[in-house]
């Protein structure tokens, strides 16, 4: 599996962001009530990061030799690392254009300015948690790959 480059973060987030904007003006325009997300939803996502962190130190300390597990323990943590990053980017990229969206109005409303900023800091942080995870979890080359490939290919 490749880690999550920064290429898919950066599209997943634009993407997000003007589809947040679009149903945003959408809705407005056609007077109903934007779409807010609660104020807590930015403190669970730093909180799913933080949990992806403590399941991910194990991984990192295989990786580093210093610990065997099991290597579902391992795929698994991958996993959650490559969604939370992808999450995170379109979660965070929806906060950021939904907020541009209502920082761009004349009347502002301050409660779904705040809480679309914790929201984006909660996804963000989501964001940076499956990245740091996703590292943690590649293995070193192997010396014995190497040797063995010069070894026996033929001269």
């Amino acid at each position: 599996m490749r880690r999550t480059s920064a290429a898919v973060v950066v599209l997943a987030a634009l993407a997000a962001a003007v589809v947040a904007w679009l149903l945003e003006m959408l809705l407005v325009m056609t007077g109903r009530p934007a779409l807010v997300p609660p104020l807590t939803l930015g403190p669970a996502l730093a909180l799913l990061g933080a949990v992806l962190l403590v399941v991910a130190w194990p991984v990192r300390q295989a990786a580093r030799g210093k610990r065997r597990i099991d290597y579902r323990h391992a795929t698994a943590v991958l996993g959650f690392a490559k969604a939370s990053s992808v999450a995170g980017a379109l979660l965070g990229g929806a906060a950021l254009g939904a907020l541009a969206f209502f920082a761009t109005r004349v009347v502002v409303a301050g409660d779904a300015v705040l809480a679309l900023a914790i929201v984006a800091v909660g996804a963000l942080l989501q964001l940076a948690a499956g990245l740091l995870a996703e590292h943690w979890c590649v293995l070193p080359p192997d010396d014995e790959d190497d040797t063995t490939a010069t070894v026996g290919s033929p001269a």
